[in-house]
């Protein structure tokens, strides 16, 4: 029986971030619920876009430098990897400043906790547990994270205090902190597979991992803070988020473990198909499923982007295909630059569905220019 596991293993080691995220999905339904009893519409829908901003601030904190961090590990350069979290910090010290700028200092009493989530997100040790490949901790990281979110929620619907609102991604950010710390630092004394053994990398390939791992942390959020200020969008956003966080789990687990081939495309593309599908066929019920009494304009909004995850994973599997070639250094960095000047330039349009859209168009000229590129780079390599 255990050789039969063994040797499924490598076939759904990503199972193991996808039971995390479930957790966390679940734990973030929950929370939900509590706070949808608790709070009205217009609370909630003005907190989900200060949340949005914050995870910019967080996607900045990171500084692109997840997977380089796992490869350093892998790779036993444990300086470059402290230099790494070092940099993080000082960079989450401007993004709480930017933070701060954006929401203004006259309600900064009320969500001064959401300022921690930037500083936990650079200092957090999970890189250090996906390069050991010990996916399983991840889950129990993510369980651990929303018990404290849960309950966090549950004391601030009690008190039916708006300030309390503010404290429960917070209260999830530390609990998955002071874990990953726990667990980062005990390794694992039965581990199923060893962490794959990875060359030294370039400073190209360095260069480039952070540009394209910056692109697609920014993706998620960077169009509905730049382009959207309607709070019915930054509650679609919460459902959007669901899937971009599976894929991102599934992102990390497939880059740790250099996952090549169609199991990786499998793995990237089936899920996000199937959301797209369900988002398509079922807007209502979706809404429904998270928040009690959607509006009509929400369910409209879902089934409008019912395409944003499958682009959203269609953009993943080119950058986990590019972000590691030396040749391609600037390309993530020239989209990243491309994708925050053009919303800025692009006036936004009146409806919110019209926003969705444009989005998703977005979504498409990228994927569009990477797709484009990589076949220029392969006719380059190939013999005339």
């Amino acid at each position: 029986m255990d050789r039969i596991a063994h040797s499924l293993y490598p076939l759904f080691y990503p199972l193991w971030l996808i039971a995390a995220n479930l957790t966390a999905r679940a734990g973030g339904m929950i929370i939900l619920l509590i706070l949808g009893h608790g709070f009205a519409a217009n609370q909630l829908g003005d907190y989900f876009a200060m949340l949005a901003l914050v995870g910019l601030g967080v996607t900045a904190a990171q500084a692109g430098t997840g997977p380089l961090l796992i490869r350093l590990q892998q790779a036993g350069k444990h300086q470059w990897a402290l230099a790494c979290v070092v940099l993080r910090a000082m960079i989450s010290l401007g993004a709480i400043l930017w933070i701060v700028v954006e929401m203004g200092s006259d309600t900064l009493s009320q969500y001064w906790p959401l300022l921690l989530m930037p500083i936990t997100a650079a200092l957090s040790p999970d890189w250090i547990i996906s390069a050991r490949t010990e996916f399983s901790r991840i889950s129990m990281i993510a369980l651990i994270a929303q018990i404290a979110g849960i309950g966090m929620a549950a004391w601030a619907a009690h008190a039916s205090n708006p300030d309390w609102l503010f404290t429960v991604a917070p209260a999830i950010s530390v609990a998955s902190l002071i874990s990953s710390i726990i667990f980062a630092f005990n390794p694992a004394k039965d581990r199923t597979t060893e962490p794959p053994e990875h060359a030294a990398l370039s400073q190209q390939s360095c260069f480039g991992m952070i540009g394209f791992t910056l692109l697609s942390g920014v993706l998620p959020n960077l169009d509905f803070v730049l382009l959207g200020s309607d709070t019915t969008l930054f509650l679609a956003q919460r459902i959007f988020l669901i899937c971009a966080a599976f894929l991102a789990a599934i992102s990390g687990a497939l880059c740790a473990k250099q996952q090549p081939g169609h199991l990786r495309d499998i793995w990237l593309i089936a899920p996000m198909a199937a959301a797209s599908l369900v988002l398509w066929i079922w807007p209502d019920g979706v809404a429904a499923l998270i928040y009690t009494k959607p509006s009509d304009a929400l369910i409209t909004l879902l089934q409008t982007g019912a395409l944003w995850p499958i682009l959203l994973a269609l953009l993943s599997r080119q950058i986990l295909i590019m972000q590691e070639q030396s040749s391609a250094m600037w390309i993530g960095w020239l989209c990243l630059c491309g994708m925050i000047l053009s919303a800025d330039l692009l006036p936004a349009p009146a409806e919110p569905s019209d926003i969705v859209i444009l989005m998703q168009v977005r979504l498409v000229v990228v994927l569009g220019l990477l797709h484009i590129w990589r076949l220029q780079s392969v006719r380059r390599v190939l013999p005339s």
